[in-house]
């Protein structure tokens, strides 16, 4: 059984850096907790593998307004996160290593 659970907090500059929310504010990583298999494991959803609309969406919309996050962009962040769980790394972008930011300019993927 999956469930979810929103978790917005900062950890860190995430993947795709610094993005400007309509109506003020920052989100860099806008994480969530997903129980799988009993575990609950928490993840950001804003991940490499967004579009452009998802991350515009996400940054005018779902975030600002504390909306459910749509099911492409869950699974987008927990293959993400499983992934790197085989890596043995953190499903969070962490300063060390190489940045995968993206600038997002007015809901712009440059």
């Amino acid at each position: 059984m999956t469930s979810i659970k929103k978790r917005p907090r900062k950890k860190d500059m995430g993947y795709l850096g610094p993005i400007k929310l309509k109506g003020g504010g920052v989100a860099t990583e806008y994480s969530i907790g997903i129980n799988i298999d009993g575990e609950e494991i928490e993840m950001p959803t804003l991940v490499p593998s967004l579009t452009k609309k998802e991350i515009e969406s996400m940054r005018t919309d779902i975030i600002p307004n504390r909306k459910k996050i749509p099911k492409t962009i869950v699974k987008k962040a927990v293959d993400h996160a499983m992934k790197r769980r085989k890596e043995f790394k953190s499903p969070f972008h962490h300063h060390s290593e190489k940045n995968i930011i993206l600038e997002v300019k007015d809901g712009k993927r440059k």
